[in-house]
């Protein structure tokens, strides 16, 4: 074998190695696949289980009503192994409050079965209540080391008062063995839900000792509006890598997530439940079902996997959060928390503008709250700071509106010039040289307008879900969050529904005045006629898009249009268009240099009025 072989040789194999080397699974990847091999074999082991579970209890003996009590026991102890005697008790309900909630623990179960808040009301005048009893359910499943399975819905729990903000729930065996959920109500809306385990690793297998969590919960209707209500409501969560998902409201979905999660929330428009686990939650499955019932919007159900330690070791802590969607008091539990939560991001203030909110509008709104109680005034201040701020664009746009106008005669001579479609590219292009002589656009007012629209947008995003505006009235408005129906139709109009807000009304109304203003500050020109329409056209669509929405939004939107309004008279009386004209007719004199683009334009126009004539000789 000569030297050249055995260097390829080695190359070969140095590369195969190096090879090897960088494809190898990282330390996250083989955890990743030894918790995807667990679950397959707890998946598999469970329904071993059940099958165990239902050969045991088939009727081959006495119905339990039908056995004598030492039968019974005997029964259970059979079915339930140590935990026999936690199946039978008398279920208790114990409280947790405070200024701003009220939450009810059940020994059956050991878990929360009632929320109350106590400082919001929905639109029957009645607290919000996220959890109501009887309707929610949340549930831990375990496998005994005697195959069995185990809910722990179906068991009494030991509780216990440690003090005025803190219950003990404990699942205790004939063995003296403990599984106990400790309560602590740590804040206005949050409750702290420590797992303590003493020994229950000689209950549990130990090829599954974790807990399969369960929590369904139905999304009552709390707003005046259900169909906005069901569109802002639904499941979220928030992977192991930060990014925050929010499922589909508008139709049934089924989600099965890889990887682990940090907290998932139930979300309504205004208020939320939100289950975060230091340990992380895994194997999570979330599902959403529209629901059609009077009172009920949807049906909410997550699963998941919740691992345990045993004794001696690090045991899972659960938050939860049952509150309202005030982006200010989540964001400052977020850095409370200190574990990169990002809770503030259910609410929904949209995705491309968010920021808008989030550094400028939400500061001052709240620095506002802190001088005034009145909302009305409070948008209304806000409104003139955004328009003052935006002014230098509407500034700018208003003076290019304004050499349009001052140069319309110039502009009409040229279309008597130039009548008719046969001479429409002579017409455009002296138009175009008009405009460029004089320093005018007939696109520089654009520009400005577009960079408010983000503004607009931000605006149309933040009102309808601002937890601040939710029950507070302003003139005929008794709820600032929802539509101010002061007109009833006794029949529903598509996309409209069966009511007239007065500040959509209005809104529409300033809308239309403001369009026609600007439009009359701009020259004729055949073939524009149509452009009449647009305020009409534009105003029809905001009032179909507004009437259900925020009477909060509406009547931003109206004050901005009066502002406008003013701004408009205000700038007219600023501007001298004699002075503006005269600056324009000594840009005209100045020698231009055409662009490599106008000149490019300029030559494509000939082209076409060479084609023109030809097809005219023929």
């Amino acid at each position: 074998m000569d030297r050249n072989t055995i260097i390829g040789f080695v190359l070969m194999g140095a590369v195969l190695v190096l090879f090897t080397w960088l494809g190898r699974p990282s330390e996250e990847q083989l955890a990743e696949q030894q918790r995807y091999n667990d679950s397959i074999a707890a998946v598999q082991q469970k329904k071993e289980a059940e099958a165990t579970l239902i050969a045991e209890t088939a009727p081959t003996t006495l119905p339990l009503t039908e056995m004598s009590d030492s039968a019974l026991i005997a029964e259970r102890m059979r079915v339930f192994g140590d935990l026999a005697q936690a199946t039978s008790g008398t279920e208790e309900t114990l409280t947790l409050e405070n200024d701003s909630i009220s939450i009810s623990l059940s020994t059956k179960g050991g878990m929360i079965v009632s929320s109350e808040l106590k400082k919001y009301k929905d639109y029957r005048g009645e607290n919000v209540r996220l959890i109501r009893e009887g309707e929610a359910e949340f549930n831990y499943t375990f496998i005994t080391n005697t195959n069995r399975i185990i809910n722990t819905k179906d068991l009494f729990f030991s509780p216990r008062r440690v003090d005025d903000k803190t219950i003990r729930m404990s699942l205790i065996t004939e063995n003296g063995r403990e599984l106990a959920f400790v309560y602590r109500l740590t804040d206005r809306y949050r409750v702290n839900v420590q797992v303590e385990n003493k020994g229950f690793e000689q209950v549990i297998a130990s090829n599954a000792f974790y807990l399969d969590g369960q929590i369904k919960l139905p999304i009552y209707q709390n707003e005046k509006s259900r169909k906005t209500e069901s569109n802002y409501s639904g499941l979220a969560y928030e992977h192991s890598s930060g990014d925050v998902e929010k499922l589909n409201t508008g139709k049934d979905v089924k989600e099965d997530i890889s990887g682990s999660v940090k907290w998932i929330a139930f979300r309504d428009m205004f208020f939320s439940t939100i289950v975060y686990s230091d340990l992380g939650l895994e194997s999570v499955s979330l599902n959403s079902k529209l629901n059609s019932d009077e009172n009920h919007l949807k049906m909410l159900e997550s699963k998941f996997v919740l691992p345990l330690g045993k004794t001696g070791e690090a045991q899972p802590m659960l938050t939860m959060y049952l509150g309202p969607n005030d982006y200010s008091l989540l964001k400052s539990i977020d850095a409370d928390m200190g574990r990169d939560t990002q809770f503030a991001k259910i609410v929904d203030m949209g995705d491309w503008f968010r920021f808008i909110n989030i550094w400028l509008v939400i500061p001052v709104f709240n620095f506002l709250e802190t001088m005034f109680s009145n909302y009305g005034l409070i948008i209304f201040l806000l409104t003139l700071f955004i328009k003052l701020l935006l002014s230098p664009f509407t500034y700018k746009s208003f003076i290019a509106q304004a050499k349009m106008r001052v140069l319309r005669p110039q502009v009409e001579e040229i279309n008597k010039k130039y009548p008719g479609d046969d001479n429409m590219m002579q017409r455009q292009r002296a138009t175009m040289e008009l405009y460029k002589r004089a320093g005018a656009s007939s696109l520089g007012g654009c520009l400005p307008m577009l960079l408010q629209m983000p503004f607009l947008i931000a605006m149309y995003q933040y009102f309808p879900t601002s937890i601040n505006l939710r029950g507070e009235s302003f003139l005929w408005a008794s709820d600032l969050s929802t539509y101010d129906d002061i007109i009833h139709l006794p029949f529903e109009i598509p996309f409209i529904g069966s009511h007239i807000s007065l500040f959509c009304l209005l809104m529409t109304i300033t809308q239309v005045i403001y369009m026609k203003i600007s439009q009359a500050n701009q020259p004729d020109a055949p073939g524009m006629q149509a452009m009449k329409l647009m305020p009409y056209m534009m105003s029809i669509m905001l009032f179909v898009f507004l009437n259900q929405n925020a009477s909060g939004l509406s009547y931003y939107y109206l004050l901005s249009m009066l502002i406008s309004i003013a701004q408009t008279g205000v700038f007219r009386l600023a501007i001298n268009e004699k002075k503006l004209l005269a600056q324009m007719e000594e840009n005209k004199k100045k020698p231009m240099k055409k662009s490599k683009f106008m000149q490019r334009l300029e030559e494509m126009q000939k082209q076409q009025m060479e084609l023109q004539k030809q097809q005219k000789r023929k």
